[in-house]
């Protein structure tokens, strides 16, 4: 027998060996439907009745089936098409075969691969399941909607997500086709997008305008009202854009920051980049932050969604506008009630979603957007609700009187659990007639307030008391936080947990996918907020909740428990600053001062300065401050973080070094508090005495940071056996506290030292680990990723891995001029032309040092000084291969001039082994063996795996024979650290 065929995604066609079979009459095309879509599996006579005759059955159901049967036997052409089996009838036919089955088959495989890992194959099945389907994704085949409604509306929802998985697919699959390197075969992307709870439904015109638009230029913002699905439609279309940028799709949500100078910190802290480096910290004016996020996103090919811009408009414009100029590679989808009004901004207006005609049946309203969604989400908590000819009449109401606004549908749908369609549309009904009076606002805004107050009078007493009180939190709640802010109501704490999932069902909630906290959509949250009686006695309550949680996680930040603290106050923190804020705001500035030092420790670990120099700044700034030890505390942690910023009050810092280094009731980690003072004034000696006292004191944690701090200093000064005695015992304090933080500021100073003793394999071990622990505290950036690859590439070419250091140093190229950074290249051209150097290829070594030069002045974020030191014994190092002594001898002057004036004793080591290098060109190998000697003492060490020192070693040791050698090195190595400075002057090499 022929194989019978069967396609119903279109237009309905039987065939068989190529030969199409007429089915005529809707009765007989709706009973074979709902036979092929069993695939072959018998169907019980109750539902082929329910899809033939759909609420009409005749008076005898049985005898009109066997009917219709046996014309569907005559119409296909073969008695054994249709049988009768146990269990009720069955379609001979193979899935295979059935175009909606085959659909759906495809459609699994394809999302199966993909989610696998295999973008190619997953692509192969999408684009034949789209073949299938045709040229209207979204739209429900007719055919199967007359026979099966439930089962239409799915496909059509299936064939829209097939259409962005082949997006996806193909994207994937020409991402790994273009990464040749298995360093980037990859096919994960950075980001982060909320995973989608529910269904997309709609919008297809306006994500497709949206893609077009991105194509073409850099920014785009939705706008319209509230509850008009901007943030859902936004999200959608980045998820399905986001293998189109390296660095992926972000989310930063706005709704929760009030200050519109914090905008450029929200964004850095959404796209889990630290404020500052971690390694390498520069100095920038406080409240830069814009520039540093222009920093760290300059190079990087990334979209970001910045999500509820309207109550910061003009700060969000400015921001936007910035990172434009300065950031090719970024581009921008905005989410607002109003235009950025920037130049280059391309709109989507959103509107509602489309509407059923006046005269549209069941078939024609479910192609209407607003109706698909409202029906999905019905199902959702009515799960036997279908559109149908009853429902149609009290649907088509909803949809109308809703103005086709989705969070008013879902709102409504949400009602269903309590409600008949029929009285869900004649209440809302009643509702909407109320508030159509003299009200001026327009009519969508009208219609939402109607559906949120509606939703708010169905609360019992306890849900409304629990939604109003929620809605004061900007960051989101806990059933922990729900709790502290209902004290003294009716509401039981035993029952708030059960409250909240309550607001859950009804929509005014969602739960945040795979966490503890919900969320309260903004529009939902201002009419909350309105209804509140008494806000102040809710913020108080909010303030002294928060203000408890960063008090019992301050001191976790620095122990075992500090990652799981440092999520936790992450996932707070808005709650936190509004706690702050609330302080501030009533003239509590005992609380605002003791709330802001609670904070401080998390800024500095997520390198959040321009935070710190703000909050603190208003903490202190609030009226009525007694001066108070925690008062000088905060002081001082606002003075050291303008200082970093580059802005010192160094007389009031001498001022509280004074007072803290006398306090001796300080709390625990502020006792570090007056030697790191004057440690910024230069007081070194001052700064070390208290140091030592707190090095020797029981405080675990606090002795690992005064030596860390100590180790600093001696490394500054060239004394490394004591870098080396703090580094180890830092380590070790740190490891046994648990602190992460440290043990990630330590590990580089001891892969230096491990580096200088000739142990490469330790000290590259140090650097990765490093780099790992570091970045559990927020991704590195830009110039972090550089300086690093920096001390990777020294330490390859050291251990002779010339094809690694040559790849990384490619790499590192890449980030630095995706950086756009004047100072990041001037520092990449100087060492790569170094490196070059050592690699035998003086000519492009030459040529990178003049860019280096070149670029000098414009690196205006560079130390100045350090870098003419380099770059002068980089030309002094060119100068000695091709035997210009006296360029070379220049070039050391002026490399000695910049690092006197650095006032570092380690870089003018540098200047010295240069000189040596000089020196033993013109035969004075006595000379050069002084100055080997020399330039260990200004690091503190011998490095023994330093390739251009230990080659004038080898030739010194030839000239002069070991003692002699060793006698002349001892000279240079026994002097004192100031005379050692001196003898690394090059004009002083020849009385030596």
């Amino acid at each position: 027998m022929d194989r019978l065929r069967i396609a119903a995604l279109g237009t309905l066609r039987v065939s068989r060996d190529e030969t199409d079979l007429t089915v005529a009459g809707s009765r007989l095309r709706a009973l074979l439907i709902r036979l092929a879509l069993a695939g072959g599996h018998p169907v019980a006579p109750p539902v082929l009745a329910g899809a033939i005759w759909s609420g009409e059955s005749p008076a005898d159901p049985a005898h009109a089936l066997q009917a219709l049967v046996s014309r569907l036997r005559r119409a296909l052409g073969e008695p054994g098409d249709v049988v009768q089996v146990a269990g009720g009838y069955r379609l001979a036919v193979d899935p295979a075969d059935v175009d909606v089955l085959r659909f759906e088959q495809l459609a699994a495989a394809g999302r199966s691969r993909l989610h696998a890992g295999d973008p190619r194959a997953a692509a192969a099945a999408l684009t034949e399941a789209v073949a299938l389907w045709g040229d209207q994704p979204g739209l429900e085949p007719a055919p199967v909607a007359a026979a099966a409604p439930a089962v239409a509306t799915r496909l059509a929802r299936l064939s829209a997500e097939v259409v962005a998985d082949l997006a996806e697919a193909k994207a994937l699959t020409d991402r790994v086709e273009a990464e040749t390197t298995p360093a980037r075969a990859e096919v994960a992307v950075p980001g982060r997008l909320p995973a989608p709870s529910t269904s997309f439904v709609g919008r297809v015109g306006d994500l497709a305008r949206i893609g077009l638009l991105l194509d073409a230029g850099r920014l785009v913002t939705v706008v319209g009202p509230g509850g008009a699905g901007k943030t859902r439609l936004a999200v959608e279309a980045a998820r399905r854009r986001r293998h189109d940028y390296r660095d992926g799709a972000w989310l930063v949500d706005l709704a929760s920051i009030t200050e519109p100078a914090k905008v450029g910190a929200a964004v850095l802290a959404g796209i889990g980049l630290r404020g500052a480096t971690m390694f390498e910290a520069r100095g920038r004016a406080p409240g830069d932050e814009p520039a540093v996020l222009a920093e760290r996103l300059a190079g990087r090919e990334i979209l970001l969604l910045l999500d509820n811009c309207e109550h910061l408009i003009d700060a969000a414009a400015r921001l936007v506008e910035g990172l434009l100029i300065r950031c090719p590679g970024v581009r921008v989808l905005a989410t607002s009630r109003e235009p950025l009004a920037i130049g280059g901004e391309a709109l989507v207006p959103l509107g509602p979603l489309t509407l059923p005609g006046p005269d549209d049946g069941v078939t024609e309203a479910r192609r209407a957007a607003a109706v698909r969604l409202f029906v999905e989400r019905a199902a959702a908590v009515r799960p036997k609700f279908v559109l149908d000819r009853k429902t149609l009449p009290d649907v088509l109401r909803v949809v109308r009187g809703l103005d086709g606004m989705p969070l008013a549908l879902e709102l409504a749908a949400a009602r269903l659990r309590a409600l008949s369609p029929r009285e869900l549309a004649d209440r809302l009904t009643d509702r909407l007639g109320l508030l159509s009076g003299d009200d001026a606002s327009p009519a969508r805004h009208r219609t939402l307030r109607a559906v949120i107050g509606w939703s708010w009078e169905l609360l019992g007493e306890p849900e409304r008391t629990v939604a109003e009180r929620v809605a004061m939190l900007p960051g989101g709640v806990t059933a922990a936080s729900a709790t502290a802010i209902c004290a003294g109501t009716a509401v039981p704490p035993a029952e708030v947990p059960e409250v909240l999932a309550g607001l859950v069902d009804r929509s005014l909630l969602q739960l945040v996918p795979d966490s503890d906290r919900y969320r309260m959509l903004e529009t939902i949250r201002d009419y909350g907020i309105a209804q509140l009686a008494d806000p102040g006695v809710v913020r108080d309550l909010a303030a002294g909740y928060f203000e408890a949680l960063a008090g019992r996680h301050d001191s976790r930040l620095r122990g075992p428990g500090q990652l799981t603290a440092l999520r936790l106050v992450t996932a707070e923190y808005d709650n936190v600053l509004a706690a702050l804020r609330r302080r501030c705001d009533i003239g509590d500035a005992g609380a605002a001062v003791r709330l802001a030092l609670r904070l401080a420790w998390y800024w500095q670990l997520v390198g959040r300065e321009a935070d710190a120099v703000y909050w603190l700044g208003e903490a202190l700034a609030a009226p009525g401050g007694e001066p108070t030890a925690d008062r000088a505390c905060a002081e001082a942690i606002h003075l050291l973080s303008r200082a970093v910023a580059g802005t010192a009050d160094r007389s009031r810092m001498r001022e509280l070094a004074d007072r803290l280094s006398a306090e001796t009731e300080l709390p625990g980690h502020h006792r570090a508090l007056g030697p790191v003072l004057l440690m910024f004034l230069d007081e070194d000696a001052a700064a070390l005495a208290g140091f030592a006292e707190l090095a020797a004191g029981d405080d675990l944690w606090l002795a690992g940071l005064a030596r860390l701090f100590r180790a600093q200093l001696a490394e500054n000064a060239g004394e490394l056996e004591q870098v080396r005695t703090d580094v180890e015992a830092a380590l070790a304090g740190f490891r046994r506290a648990g602190d992460r933080w440290g043990q990630a500021a330590a590990l580089p100073l001891r892969a230096q030292l491990r580096q200088y003793a000739g142990d490469l394999d330790g000290a590259l071990t140090d650097l990765r680990e490093a780099r790992a622990l570091a970045a559990e505290f927020g991704s590195l950036g830009l110039a972090d990723q550089v300086h690093s690859d920096l001390r990777w590439i020294d330490l390859h070419l050291r251990r002779g891995e010339a094809g690694t250091a040559e790849a990384m140093l490619d790499a590192a190229r890449e980030r630095a001029v995706r950086a756009a950074s004047a100072e990041m290249l001037v520092l990449l051209d100087t060492r790569e032309a170094e490196f070059r150097l050592r690699l035998g290829d003086p000519v492009r070594a030459r040529r990178l040092l003049d860019d280096a030069e070149r670029g000098l002045p414009g690196a205006t974020g560079l130390s100045s000084n350090h870098a003419r030191t380099l770059i002068g014994c980089v030309r002094a190092a060119l100068c000695l291969e091709r035997a210009d002594a006296a360029g070379a001898e220049q070039a050391l002057r002026t490399a000695y001039a910049a690092g006197t004036a650095a006032r570092d004793l380690p870089i003018l080591g540098v200047v010295a082994v240069h000189s040596a290098a000089l020196a033993q060109l013109r035969e004075r190998h006595r000379e050069a063996a002084v100055l080997l000697g020399v330039a260990s003492r200004l690091r503190g060490a011998h490095d023994h795996s330093d390739p251009l020192g230990n080659r004038i070693d080898r030739r010194a040791r030839a000239a002069l024979g070991d003692d002699g050698f060793g006698t002349a090195y001892a000279e240079g190595w026994n002097l004192d650290p100031r005379t050692a400075a001196a003898a690394a002057d090059p004009d002083r090499g020849d009385r030596i």
